[in-house]
């Protein structure tokens, strides 16, 4: 705004108006036009992911409440309470590894099952599609079946209602990725006419407890028995991907500016940045899938962020806007031939991302109550004396 003040004719205030009014669709609406064409790259260039699922067009479904953000809304600067912005439920499709339809509210406190609606409104038939326990149950269920598109959800235990196949026992199948036991069994579930659905249910019981302590995960999937119940349990692995690309979005892009109180403001961010997320995810794909290296690195979300952002003035100076708008108006066989040449000659060790190992528990801590702080350089003399 500040840069082109004169040209927009408007007042600051005018602006923050117009940030903080804007409608929760629009903001989702932002992210599923360009998805649509990044898709259209990353197709003809040959560089999408394989499926989780083989021959299953598998898509991811979560859901996020934004972070507390500062109490700028008058009402709330005499509360100690964080105040949240909204709800976000986003899918992503692992073929692409992009955000491909977005579903905001401004309340934060709206449930997931009714705020995921307008995305159960364009499932794909034959598609598969995973969710956690908070998307089972059997409403959201019967969209899945009158689409004729395929799940795994993880079974909430309480919802739906379900009930064993008389006959079917649990049998054991064998053992998934991460070593889980895997067992297998028919159930049906009530879908909301009140009648009963045939379903598998697969139980995977963990060798480590996740990290709400549960041993098992329990899986409902409409799959068919030609896919095996172990592929099953490693397919359902996937649904941390977007755990994952979530996190990339909040910390590499800075999708939750604290100071964007207005949820109309605070959503619009976030889904700006799930379009950078998207267009980095592609960039990364094709540099990956272009380069001439001989050892192709994981790519770091953070590391390509920050060479835009710290790129970006420079690129506005030394290059004019028409060479962007030629580009722009390639056919799609000769951008992706202009985004190899790119790709061939770029040193991908600059953006090379840096794995942490595993995490060990925290060992158990002394009280600070009588000695508040410690200094660093006097343990480190402590510890080469007892070397």
């Amino acid at each position: 705004y500040q840069e082109r003040e004169e040209q927009l004719g408007v007042s600051k205030q005018a602006v923050y108006d117009k940030l903080q009014g804007v409608e929760p669709a629009v903001s989702g609406a932002l992210v599923k036009v360009p998805v649509a064409e990044l898709a259209q790259v990353l197709a003809k260039a040959q560089a999408t992911k394989p499926d989780p699922v083989p021959g299953y067009h598998t898509f991811v479904i979560d859901g996020k409440r934004l972070d507390g953000t500062e109490h700028r809304v008058l009402e709330t600067r005499s509360m100690k309470s964080a105040p949240l912005p909204g709800t976000v439920l986003a899918m992503l499709d692992t073929r692409l590894e992009m955000f491909v339809d977005v579903a905001c509210d401004p309340d934060s406190y709206a449930c997931e099952r009714k705020v995921v609606l307008p995305l159960l409104e364009h499932l794909k038939k034959g598609a598969l599609y995973l969710a956690d326990r908070n998307f089972c149950d059997g409403p959201l269920i019967n969209h899945f079946l009158e689409r004729e598109s395929f799940f795994i959800l993880r079974h909430h235990g309480r919802s739906p209602r379900w009930r064993k196949v008389k006959g079917s026992r649990l049998r054991k199948v064998g053992k998934d990725a991460r070593g889980a036991t895997v067992y297998e069994q028919e159930v049906e579930v009530t879908l909301p006419d009140g009648s009963w659905h045939r379903l598998r249910r697969i139980t995977a019981r963990l060798v480590e407890p996740t990290r709400d302590g549960d041993t098992e995960l329990h899986l409902l999937t409409n799959l068919s028995t030609s896919v095996s119940a172990v592929m099953i349990a490693d397919a359902y692995a996937e649904r941390w991907t977007i755990e994952t690309c979530l996190g990339h979005v909040a910390q590499a892009l800075n999708a939750e500016i604290n100071t964007l109180a207005y949820p109309g403001a605070a959503l619009l961010c976030f889904c700006l940045a799930l379009v950078l997320f998207n267009i980095i995810s592609a960039l990364k794909t094709l540099l990956s899938n272009f380069s001439s290296a001989a050892h192709v690195p994981a790519l770091s979300y953070y590391y390509l962020a920050l060479e835009i952002a710290e790129a970006r003035l420079g690129i506005a100076i030394a290059i004019d806007d028409t060479y962007w708008k030629h580009c722009a108006e390639l056919p799609l066989s000769k951008y992706i031939l202009w985004i190899h040449s790119i790709a061939k000659a770029a040193n991908l060790q600059r953006y090379r991302k840096h794995p942490r190992g595993p995490k060990r528990p925290p060992p158990k801590r002394a009280s600070g109550k009588k000695r508040a702080h410690v200094s660093t350089h006097r343990i480190l003399e402590k510890r080469k004396l007892l070397a």
